[in-house]
């Protein structure tokens, strides 16, 4: 067996980074895929947590992410999220390939959140509120730069500490951020949740009738970061039915209450791709328009791939393959 290569998280970030990873969603998406199609993630119960398989094939790739989710970690010292990526020949699945599994989750989820704002018509230079200080909330206001040039950024968090550790990370890249307040979340042109919460963080009443929501925190049908009162009066977009009638709480919840109906949703792929006989789909240019997020296994692919792709590249520029 060939030893696969080991692509560093300095790789991924720096070499990589979310500008190419948001172009590798979205072009996957402009070249058709269809994520219905993709293969179903394995959740497994352990005794301290959960751990969950993410398999997916895309053209000449496989990929297979094994990650656990160790709640009580952070008590411990240990990260939260764990795992490994593997990538592989799709037509000889030899290994190719392997990095952090939690590392590109990151890189992952923000990525695909900010392909999908650029398509919901977010302001050029919008107000951000962000929910949550972990590494994710970091993640996205990296990522969102990358499509938009924020006018302010605003953090709401329950731990001081972590909230005043990600204002000071942040001001060392450049951003001006502030600890969260009704006056900014009121007046913020893009929200943000990236949290553990399993009831809603706000109300309708207490956000812009025209702005924009990407909710990635939760992925169970019984947690929802966002209320059935905001999601009512939403433009929806999901990643793909399926999955989000299995795991996306803050659409299950709503339709438990009828508050939203299944047909009402919209699959993301619409907004890149008009499949045959349809037309692209465009997103409203007023309205409260909302992105639930599950994740999915063909995103860390789409992503990893071409990492993979330009960084063997980058290090073999004679070289016209991988």
């Amino acid at each position: 067996m060939n030893q696969p290569r080991w692509i560093s998280n300095k790789d991924l970030f720096s070499g990589f980074g979310y500008g190419r990873a948001i172009q590798a969603i979205a072009q996957t998406l402009t070249d058709g895929f269809d994520p219905s199609l993709d293969k179903p993630r394995t959740f497994v119960n352990f005794q301290q947590g959960q751990g969950l398989v993410m398999p997916s094939e895309i053209g000449e790739f496989a990929g297979l992410k094994f990650v656990t989710v160790a709640p009580d970690n952070p008590a411990l010292g240990q990260d939260r999220i764990q795992g490994i990526y593997s990538l592989f020949d799709a037509r000889t699945l030899s290994p190719l390939a392997q990095c952090d599994g939690a590392a590109l989750t990151l890189l992952r989820t923000a990525s695909v959140t900010a392909a999908m704002l650029r398509k919901l018509k977010v302001a050029t230079s919008p107000k951000v509120a962000v929910f949550g200080s972990g590494p994710q909330a970091l993640a996205h206001i990296l990522a969102t730069r990358e499509i938009s040039q924020p006018s302010e950024v605003s953090i709401f968090a329950r731990n001081q500490q972590s909230c005043a550790e990600l204002i000071a990370g942040l001001a060392q890249q450049g951003i001006e951020a502030c600890p969260g307040t009704p006056t900014k979340l009121a007046e913020a042109d893009l929200i943000i949740t990236a949290t553990t919460a399993r009831s809603p963080l706000f109300t309708l009443s207490e956000i812009k009738p025209d702005c924009v929501i990407a909710a990635v925190g939760s992925h169970e049908a019984a947690a929802r970061e966002i209320g059935s009162d905001v999601v009512r009066v939403s433009q929806v977009f999901i990643e793909e039915q399926e999955a989000s009638l299995r795991e996306a709480g803050d659409i299950v919840l709503a339709l438990l209450d009828q508050s939203i109906t299944e047909e009402s949703l919209i699959e993301v792929r619409g907004l890149f791709f008009g499949a045959e006989g349809q037309e692209q789909i465009e997103a409203k240019d007023s309205g409260v328009r909302f992105y639930k997020s599950t994740g999915m296994p063909w995103q860390d692919l789409a992503i990893f791939a071409e990492a993979f792709k330009i960084l063997n590249q980058e290090k073999n520029p004679s070289s016209s393959s991988w």
